[in-house]
């Protein structure tokens, strides 16, 4: 792992189309090829990196996340890196991986990069995964989690409605449609330009998996066990941004600990958007 991603570090295969100059970022877009497929990184280089990791779905990390990225000092760098057969990375079927296999692979990517202090920033699945990463060597200084996924929410009998409050938003999704209702998220959040980018990514990832061929896993396997086997170290801040419906949930979750923060606030899963701002200050004065 190490040897590719050191010829990657010399034979970066920059993609033209993706440099954001005009956004005044002096960030590199390359491609890392590891054991669970060929992954799409987005790296801007400081002492001290925020790094951003996406929960399930199709999106691109870098503009999943482009909403705090545009708010962060120029002194803060950043890393993004999107998960097998989502955003720009491989198609690349995971049957027979299990979570650890993407999480000693987002760390691989860390000490290839010689990341030696981050922040991490993650949303919805990607909280599971921060979990398990904290517990590596690489010292992380707090975690940012935007309604990360808990095993009491991973595992629920949804047909018991574990949140009543959702109500009047799911009514809203079933009468446009999930993707009609994703797209006014979107439409509500990006530069048109930016947004017709999302889409035409999420879109012909979307049409290259409709072509796999049955048995084809989109990501690998993720039990009550990798839940389980999480230890939190209580010296680290947690700042879990969730709707206020949630907040009991984190308060009796994994994710809480003396260091936990809740910030109560939006209307909907991508707090991201809704929230950067707040999570944007939240950075900048760990910075100081």
């Amino acid at each position: 792992m190490r040897k590719s991603l050191e010829r990657d570090k010399i034979n970066v295969r920059i993609f033209s189309e993706l440099l954001y100059r005009m956004s005044g970022f002096d960030m590199n877009r390359f491609e890392v090829t590891t054991k669970i497929g060929c992954l799409s990184v987005t790296y801007k280089k400081r002492n001290r990196v925020l790094v951003c990791l996406n929960g399930a779905g199709l999106i691109p990390t870098y503009e999943n996340f482009l909403p705090i990225l545009e708010k962060l000092p120029s002194s803060m760098g950043y890393l993004t890196i999107d998960f097998p057969n989502t955003g720009r990375s491989s198609i690349h079927n995971q049957a027979g991986l299990n979570f650890d296999s993407l999480v000693d692979t987002v760390y691989e990517i860390l000490k290839g990069l010689e990341i030696s202090d981050y922040i991490l920033c993650v949303h919805s699945l990607g909280g599971v995964l921060a979990l398990k990463l904290m517990s590596k060597p690489i010292k992380c200084q707090a975690l940012i989690a935007l309604e990360p996924t808990t095993k009491n929410i991973m595992f629920a009998d949804f047909s018991k409605n574990p949140y009543p409050e959702m109500e009047d938003q799911m009514r809203m999704i079933e009468e446009c449609g999930p993707e009609n209702y994703f797209k006014g998220l979107t439409q509500a959040t990006f530069a048109p330009e930016t947004d017709r980018l999302i889409w035409e990514l999420m879109e012909a990832r979307g049409l290259e998996l409709e072509k796999q061929v049955p048995g084809f896993q989109i990501s690998g396997n993720i039990t009550a066990e990798d839940f389980d086997s999480l230890s939190l170290a209580d010296n680290i801040p947690i700042f879990i941004f969730c709707q206020a419906y949630r907040e009991k949930e984190y308060r009796d979750s994994e994710y809480w600990s003396t260091k936990t923060k809740l910030i109560l606030g939006g209307n909907h899963h991508y707090l991201q958007w809704s929230e950067s701002e707040k999570i944007a200050t939240i950075i900048r004065d760990l910075q100081r």
